[in-house]
């Protein structure tokens, strides 16, 4: 993954301002499967396709509750409402919902963040579902805020104890590209401002979980074992970031496209699409930014395991 963890937060003390609000979701591609919606906690649900990040609401969402026990990974529910009981004992109309966390603060009056991920309603916030969720925002924040640290420290911090002018800031988050009752796909997309800096640093990483077992995926968990998929994927990544980006845009020795997995390691899937970013500098100079490119399923049958997680959107 693109974001790297970083140490704590060192000489700086962090004030973390982290709120909870309620952001619907909205997605393309809607299922008939996430018609059943939440009434009685304000939560909507959000169905499988790509995600637009929402845009922020000041309405605060309740203390979170669950219709599961729980630790139990969300069963979604059928083309109509779920009736489950109020006693926790199964599902119920808030099975299926995704609502967002945001985490926004200052740091030693020099820097600032303000970030997003999507979290699972009815799985506990320690849930493994959840933190893997997490992870990706976590770590650029560590990251930025470990940065910011060693700077101040080698500065010596602002004369007179000031603040030291316009301040770096970390931005973005994650937006769901697919939630159905066997998959979560996440990409996230965050930018660092660095005060003085001439360039943007953009960073893009994902997440997939398997919900059917709550482990994390990566992209060759999706495949038949021993066929070409790499090689398959890298051809048609290629010619689709042609014609995205022109000719001659790439680099000219093939740099970042080799069949090797750790190429193809930023990944988001959807129900036609498996689609692929790229951090800065890895297949194009930094002025394309983090590029993505497009892949039909259709486009890689025969290579998609038939009985993995993702052999039902090849199907």
């Amino acid at each position: 993954m693109v974001a790297t963890g970083g140490s704590g937060p060192g000489a700086l003390a962090t004030l973390p301002a982290v709120t909870r609000r309620l952001i619907p979701l909205l997605l393309t591609g809607v299922l008939a499967a996430a018609a059943g919606c939440a009434d009685h906690d304000g939560r909507e649900m959000v169905a499988n396709g790509i995600g637009v990040t929402p845009e922020s609401t000041t309405t605060t969402a309740p203390p979170t509750t669950s219709s599961l026990p729980q630790g139990t990974i969300p069963e979604w529910m059928g083309s109509e409402e779920g009736t489950g009981g109020g006693d926790g004992s199964g599902p119920g109309p808030a099975v299926g919902s995704v609502y967002v966390d945001t985490a926004s603060g200052t740091v030693g009056g020099t820097g600032s963040y303000d970030l997003h991920h999507p979290q699972l309603d009815g799985l506990a916030i320690g849930h493994p579902v959840n933190e893997a969720l997490r992870r990706p925002t976590e770590a650029v924040r560590a990251e930025f805020v470990a940065a910011l640290s060693e700077r101040t420290g080698e500065e010596g911090g602002a004369p007179g104890g000031t603040e030291a002018g316009p301040g770096d800031s970390l931005r973005g988050g994650g937006t769901v590209y697919l939630l159905d009752d066997r998959l979560v796909s996440v990409v996230y997309e965050m930018r660092i401002d660095w005060a003085g800096a001439a360039d943007v640093d953009e960073r893009v990483d994902s997440v997939l979980v398997d919900l059917a077992t709550g482990a994390e995926l990566g992209l060759r968990d999706l495949f038949v074992p021993e066929s070409p998929w790499l090689e398959t994927i890298g051809f048609f990544v290629r010619r689709d970031l042609k014609a995205r980006l022109g000719e001659g845009v790439l680099w000219s020795d093939g740099r970042g496209l080799e069949p090797e997995a750790s190429n193809f390691a930023v990944f988001g899937v959807t129900v036609t699409d498996l689609v692929v970013r790229f951090p800065m500098h890895a297949v194009t100079p930094g002025v394309a930014g983090t590029p993505e490119a497009v892949v039909p399923w259709a486009s890689l049958a025969g290579l998609v395991d038939p009985r993995g997680p993702a052999g039902h959107l090849a199907s």
